[in-house]
């Protein structure tokens, strides 16, 4: 077991070495595909080096999930989620991964879902991503339904997630053996696709350490359905009314005709290139955009009076981690800048973790310019509405 557990640390490390590289090499490729002048060749290498980044990553990640599951270590970590919001960002994200396919995704979420659960949300929304990716990976063409439904009883409710797809399907001997750990689906040896099959196994052995369960009916030649239930505490049945009032305030508003509105955006990070990819993405904004390299320097500039709509913050620095410099910018008087963590620890909780700490938002690398842009919106959002309350209130 000790040798295990070594090797389980030592794979985590090497993960988040893996994600600051892969952070640069994603990030710089998703950049010199967007240009309009280059040739057809370069564009079409570019988005590959995206693509196979992202499954090297996806390696990575189930090589130390299937090692934690092997030795007892994988845990679950509950905490309160919007469900509606997770599986709204997992449909649009793997709608992007169809990329040329010939698919249509379609996407039914119950009306009745509850608006906060109590669960494991990273260990469900890999679960849902695996399907997703399944369900993609062996459709070449025609149609997927992601469907979520639920059953709500007594606090408790019964999370039941469908994915069909229209695609290859299975015999009945490949469905016997579709969840083993080792094994890889091979569908008459003819496949292009590639990977190691652990996703599906993970996805089971995850189903059943939260007291789930993962079916599968697959039809050779017409297409596969998996179904996944589980059940989770319910947190919030409804939508707060304050909640609700703001939401319907965020929807009004949009930065995609007008921008920004030079916004003033801090990167703090001693990596020069992970600086860079994130300068190339929020160049494409009208925002004024400032970096430093370290906890002090940036500590520095806050205490100056320099104001920042957000700052984004690495975790991993030297002299001064970015922990600690949240935990010295909070104490400085009149300090309310939302911090966005920006880190190459995905591990199991790190969001709660980070958010605990003070933090915002989360962000894993390697991150995309839609995750940016994502959590731009969100942040930006909240702070026009806060201001806009605030400014009802000194009127009043």
């Amino acid at each position: 077991m000790g040798d295990k557990l070594v090797n389980i640390e030592f794979l985590s490390s090497m993960s988040h070495e893996v994600r600051t590289l892969l952070n640069t090499i994603v990030g710089l490729s998703e950049d010199i595909s967007g240009y309009e002048s280059i040739p057809e060749e370069i564009r079409e290498d570019a988005e590959d080096l995206v693509t196979t980044s992202k499954k090297l990553l996806e390696l990575m990640e189930n090589i130390i999930d299937f090692s934690k599951i092997e030795s007892n270590e994988m845990e679950v970590v509950n905490t309160s989620y919007n469900p509606r919001k997770i599986f709204e960002e997992l449909a649009k994200i793997n709608e992007l991964n169809i990329e040329d396919k010939p698919i249509n995704l379609h996407t039914n979420i119950a009306s009745d879902l509850p608006y906060e659960l109590n669960g494991d949300k990273g260990h469900i929304e890999e679960i849902v991503d695996n399907l997703l990716n399944n369900a993609i990976k062996y459709t070449d063409g025609g149609d997927i339904w992601f469907d979520v439904s639920c059953t709500n009883d007594n606090g408790v409710c019964n999370l039941v997630i469908s994915v069909k797809d229209t695609g290859r399907g299975m015999k009945q001997e490949d469905i016997d053996k579709l969840f083993a750990k080792i094994d890889r689906l091979n569908i008459e040896r003819d496949t292009s696709e590639e990977g190691t099959g652990l996703g599906l196994a993970i996805s089971k052995s995850l189903a059943d350490l939260m007291g789930g369960s993962i079916r599968v009916e697959s039809v050779y030649g017409e297409g596969s359905t998996f179904v996944f239930s589980v059940k989770q505490n319910i947190s919030l049945m409804e939508e707060p009314d304050l909640t609700r009032t703001q939401r319907l305030k965020l929807e009004q508003i949009s930065y995609e005709d007008e921008g920004y509105g030079y916004k003033r955006v801090l990167i703090v990070d001693d990596n020069l290139l992970n600086i860079k990819v994130l300068r190339r993405i929020l160049e494409q904004s009208d925002l004024i955009i400032e970096e430093c390299h370290n906890g002090a320097e940036c500590i520095d500039l806050v205490s100056n009076d320099i104001e920042y709509d957000a700052i984004f913050m690495d975790i991993m620095m030297p002299g001064m981690s970015g922990v600690e410099t949240l935990k010295r910018l909070k104490s400085i008087d009149g300090f309310k800048t939302p911090v966005i963590a920006l880190t190459a620890d995905a591990g199991d909780g790190a969001e709660q973790r980070y958010e605990s700490e003070g933090f915002v938002d989360y962000i894993a690398k390697p991150f995309s310019k839609i995750q940016i842009e994502k959590k731009l919106d969100t942040v930006f959002k909240q702070n026009d509405i806060l201001d806009e309350e605030n400014d009802a209130e000194e009127y009043e």
